[in-house]
């Protein structure tokens, strides 16, 4: 495995932000994602329920769609990884930064992208989100957050809050610990996945589910980047498994790096950074319209008559853009090295600014279903489900949840 040199964010940045307009904050409001389809209950029975079982799936929001599981069965064992081999595709569209609060503490911050409905009909946008818990003997206890849809993507239970629906099993997500798209552990080792574009002719992922397992083993294997980076080396799993995304990995001594694998290579690369084209590698796929080539943001009218914004610099690109220089505006000038400070709030609003729903350019595409702050030094995990910015739930990498 080769390791690039760090590209600071600033480097990068200063060459975007001087081709680009930026678009900032997105749509922010309390903007609710699905309706109608499961059972709802107030607030008061929401608590009550509260209760963090062994192998019990407990309901955490009103409107059935976002759960926790302390997960108590071996998912090493044949079983489980028959079930994960008949498992869909992951392909998610994501947004993550790492920064550090005003108390030196390290962040890493995710939104995770993807568009589910509830049917070919109803095109309303719906999920099943788990928060999981996970201590498997031997390894690394952890808090990551999974979407249950891939555990059967085919099963209509799962995409319609499954758990509170007439025929559903508890057995239906046994896979759902390979299905994380992020998670923190005991030594503060966070991690995240984030869909790449290859190229026509590049080398596809050989396995479906490559990257949220590989993400699995670091979690349950890894103390820290380094640890990470070793680890990818040497793992069964190899390059060409999980190529169709790259990792974002940060630690609790401040590190943030993210791995990539390409043509079955892979390469770590130091950013703060990482949407959805590879960090790593100055030759980007650029975007065409009409045979000529974008570089720059450009305001086109599409053939249905809508304006948008077109972005050169691959899938994300506005987001990164945006990211970027709101971290360059928290630059900590006290500081020689490279670094960024900000209060968890102003953590929030930079992911506010960057969500996918109806009101973005990615509308019937793409839509935010959680959004994720991990403190590397406290372990501990903060999430809001389908946008609902007022109802932050929190957790610890033992699968203990406090009130915010």
């Amino acid at each position: 495995m080769s390791t690039s040199s760090p590209i600071p964010t600033r480097t990068i940045a200063k060459r975007l932000i001087a081709a680009m307009l930026i678009c900032m904050l997105a749509l922010v409001g309390c903007a609710r994602g699905p309706v109608g389809t499961a059972p709802s209950t107030d607030q008061s029975s929401t608590e009550a329920a509260w209760s963090p079982a062994a192998g019990q799936l407990t309901r955490l929001d009103e409107d059935g769609y976002f759960y926790y599981l302390n997960y108590d069965k071996d998912y090493y064992s044949d079983e489980v990884m028959q079930k994960l081999e008949a498992s869909g595709a992951m392909r998610p569209a994501c947004s993550a930064f790492s920064t550090f609060t005003l108390e030196g503490e390290h962040l890493c911050c995710h939104n995770y992208d993807m568009m589910h409905r509830v049917s070919k009909e109803d095109r309303t946008p719906t999920g099943l989100n788990v928060v999981l818990h996970c201590a498997p003997q031997g390894k690394y206890e952890s808090i990551a957050v999974g979407d249950a849809f891939y555990c059967d993507t085919n099963n209509p239970l799962i995409a319609r809050g499954g758990p509170d629906m007439d025929g559903f099993e508890a057995s239906m997500v046994d896979t759902i610990p390979y299905e994380c798209l992020d998670g923190v552990n005991e030594m503060g080792l966070a991690a995240c996945i984030l869909r790449v574009d290859i190229k026509e002719g590049e080398q596809p992922s050989n396995m479906i589910a490559g990257s949220s397992i590989m993400l699995r083993y670091l979690l349950d294997n890894c103390a820290n980047v380094d640890e990470a980076i070793a680890f990818v080396n040497t793992s069964d799993l190899k390059p060409g498994d999980w190529q169709d995304c790259h990792i974002f990995v940060t630690d609790a001594t401040g590190r943030s790096t993210v791995l990539e694998s390409r043509n079955g290579e892979v390469k770590g690369v130091d950013t703060d950074v990482v949407t959805n084209f590879y960090v790593g590698y100055d030759d980007i796929a650029d975007s065409y319209r009409n045979g000529k080539l974008r570089e720059l943001a450009v305001k086109l009218v599409d053939e249905d008559g809508e304006q948008r914004y077109h972005f050169g610099y691959g899938h994300g690109y506005h987001r990164f853009v945006s990211l970027a220089s709101q971290l360059e505006m928290r630059r900590n000038t006290d500081s020689d090295e490279y670094c960024t400070r900000m209060t968890e709030s102003e953590a929030l609003v930079m992911l506010q600014g960057v969500v996918q729903n109806e009101h973005t350019v990615a509308a019937g595409t793409s839509y935010t279903q959680f959004s994720t702050i991990y403190n590397n030094a406290t372990r501990t995990l903060t999430v809001w489900s389908f946008q609902d910015w007022k109802t932050p739930y929190v957790f610890n990498a033992h699968g203990e949840r406090s009130e915010q």
